[in-house]
C-alpha cells in the first residue's frame, strides 16, 4: 500500500511520517495513533535524503504486519486455552486436583509459547519488509 504523508523525524536512516487517516487505517496496523486524524508510521528506510516536512510516498507492507499482530495475540492465548484443558483432563484421569494440573499445563502451554514466538522472531528479524520512502513529492521550502 502506498501512502503520502509528511516527514516528522529523521532518526539513523529512518524518518517517521504522518499520514492523513483514511478509512482502511483501522484495519492495517502499520501506523500509530496520532493526533487530529493523523496516524504516524515510525521507522520508514529512507534511502532518498527525505528531510523534515517534506511530503513523500511510503510503501508500507500492511499485511505483514497484520499477520505478525495476530499470531502474537492469538497463539499464546490458544496454547494456554488448551494447555489448561487438556491437563483439567489428565489430572481428572489421575485423581489428581484438575483444576491445579490444568492450571500448571496451561501456564506451561502459554509460556512454551511465547518463548517459541521469541525464537521465531528473531529468525525472521532480518527478512521483515519494513516501510520505505519511495519518492519524495515535495521539498519543503
Amino acid at each position: 500500500m502506498r501512502e503520502r504523508g509528511t516527514v516528522v523525524a529523521i532518526r539513523d536512516g529512518m524518518v517517521d511520517v504522518a499520514i492523513v487517516a483514511r478509512p482502511e487505517c483501522g484495519t492495517c496496523g502499520a501506523c500509530a495513533e496520532g493526533a487530529a486524524g493523523y496516524r504516524l508510521l515510525e521507522g520508514a528506510v529512507d534511502d532518498l535524503g527525505a528531510r523534515v516536512g517534506d511530503t513523500v510516498e511510503v510503501e508500507t507492507h500492511a499485511h505483514v504486519t497484520g499477520t505478525a499482530r495476530r499470531w502474537v495475540y492469538v497463539f499464546p492465548v490458544v496454547c494456554l486455552v488448551a494447555g489448561y484443558g487438556l491437563g483439567h483432563l489428565a489430572g481428572v484421569q489421575l485423581g489428581l486436583a484438575p483444576d491445579v494440573v490444568g492450571a500448571v499445563a496451561g501456564i506451561g502451554a502459554g509460556a512454551a509459547a511465547l518463548g517459541y514466538l521469541s525464537r521465531v522472531s528473531k529468525v525472521f528479524e532480518g527478512r521483515a519488509e519494513r516501510p520505505a520512502v519511495r519518492a519524495v513529492v515535495a521539498r519543503r521550502p
